[in-house]
């Protein structure tokens, strides 16, 4: 057991009820009986003053992006979005119980990684669960949050994705950056997973309307594709721009690689 961050654990707002009532009332007696009368003092500021009214310790005011939908455009600042400014669950007292809990030396380091991944998906889910939101936020956000590196997020991040399946959106990931993977990769993804539209929405938080979209273009190009029409040919005849259609080639050669059995018919357009 590590014992150094058995402090932090201690500097509670019921501990502070109990030296109240012992040394400023002078209330003695019974120590269980002071922590059950500060359990419910506790019980009774949480319900009048809920946690999104003040700010709990642990808990971080710090401003991210509403999610509006809206695609990004070059030379759009960040101050050019909608703000929402927050208490985000840095630090809850479960995260303090994982740090006095964990093993000794190298054994520590699997364990302070998935400590870590749990707090990033819960301010991550946090932020898109709000009443004024759904609020994002970008990786460099995150790193300052939880005393990491940009890279370092972006690593958690795809571990994350990859082990829960889910999108977990930040700034960059919503409005459609270049984070990898893309909302097309993981619309197909879920798609070819035997997932239908409506439960693709919920699980990537994308408008019904857009995940069809992409799913109608997906079919398309695979369509052209098994009809022996060439890559080259494709763009034209559906008039799709040929990025686009080389990012659907991509993604069929992924999941039907049959349908692209000659390597040069899949080459960029």
């Amino acid at each position: 057991m590590n014992r150094s961050y058995i402090g932090v654990e201690q500097r509670s707002f019921k501990s502070a009820v109990v030296h109240l009532l012992e040394h400023d009332y002078g209330l003695l007696g019974s120590r269980r009986v002071l922590e059950m009368l500060a359990q419910d003092v506790t019980q009774l500021a949480d319900q009048f003053h809920p946690s999104q009214s003040c700010v709990q310790s642990g808990w971080l005011v710090f401003t991210g992006t509403k999610a509006t939908g809206q695609k990004a455009h070059p030379g759009k600042s960040a101050g050019d979005y909608p703000l929402v400014t927050i208490s985000w669950p840095v630090l809850l007292p479960e995260d303090v119980k994982a740090m006095i809990n964990q093993p000794p030396g190298k054994k520590s380091r699997p364990h302070l990684s998935d400590l870590l991944k749990k707090r990033l998906q819960r301010l991550i889910e946090f932020g898109l669960d709000h009443p004024q939101g759904p609020v994002v936020l970008t990786t460099a956000d995150l790193g300052l949050m939880l005393g990491r590196t940009s890279s370092q997020i972006s690593r958690f991040l795809k571990e994350l994705r990859q082990e829960t399946g889910l999108s977990l959106l930040t700034k960059g990931y919503f409005f459609d950056q270049g984070v990898r993977p893309t909302h097309k990769a993981e619309v197909v993804a879920f798609y070819e997973q035997g997932m239908d539209e409506a439960d693709i929405a919920f699980h990537t938080r994308h408008a019904q309307c857009s995940v069809g979209r992409y799913l109608r273009d997906y079919e398309r190009v695979k369509l052209l594709l098994k009809n022996g029409i060439s890559v080259e040919q494709i763009s034209p005849m559906i008039e799709m721009q040929p990025s686009v259609v080389n990012a659907y080639v991509d993604l069929i050669q992924q999941y039907h690689p049959d349908l692209l059995p000659d390597p040069e018919s899949s080459s960029h357009i």
